[in-house]
């Protein structure tokens, strides 16, 4: 009888030693820069009470990411606006000027030849008021393109770093069990 309960020990002994079970899996999302779990919005205090702990972060970690997350959206929105305005703009002036260009041109080609009959040379100069149009919505798109650029560079980074805490939480931890000799003496033993 003892050996049929030797055997059966070591046989659950092996058996739950080969088994790893998991912690319970927690379904944190990320929307935006805030979190979620199950469709609730969890605040910043629920979320540092999931992440896994080895990482040491705050709540006021996680609210500078936020913020920046935030800020890097508005930049992107911002300057793409700009971006967009300063192509329309230049694309009125450099329509504008080709329009002067060729009323400049077609007019030249009528008016030249009176000034030739009349035996005079035609003082024609292009003076474009357009230009002006032009070179603000040329400066306009630069400006916009070096903001979209910053705003893109602000935006990942801190997205990177909520979509870290989101996976902190989510982290599953192994459930180790053992049976056998433990450091206070014969018995199972369970860790995380």
């Amino acid at each position: 009888m003892r050996y049929c309960i030797l055997i059966l020990v070591s046989a659950v002994s092996l058996l739950a030693a080969g088994i790893s079970a998991h912690a319970q899996y927690n379904d944190v999302y990320r929307h935006g820069a805030d979190f979620y779990s199950d469709g609730e919005k969890l605040s910043l205090e629920q979320v540092c009470a999931l992440m896994d702990d080895t990482d040491a972060l705050t709540v006021s970690d996680i609210e500078r990411y936020q913020r920046g997350f935030r800020t890097g959206k508005g930049l992107l929105i911002g300057f793409g606006s700009l971006t967009g305005a300063g192509l329309l703009t230049l694309g009125v002036g450099a329509v504008g000027v080709m329009v002067e260009a060729i009323a400049a041109g077609v007019g030249t080609v009528m008016i030249g030849p009176l000034f030739a009959i009349g035996g005079q040379s035609p003082e024609i100069s292009f003076d474009s008021k357009f230009s002006g149009v032009a070179i603000g919505g040329l400066c306009a798109t630069c400006a916009g393109i070096v903001g979209l650029a910053a705003g893109t560079g602000v935006l990942c980074v801190n997205k990177k770093h909520l979509n870290n805490v989101a996976d902190s939480c989510n982290r599953t931890q192994d459930v180790r069990l053992s049976l056998g000799v433990q450091q206070y003496g014969f018995g199972i033993s369970v860790g995380f």
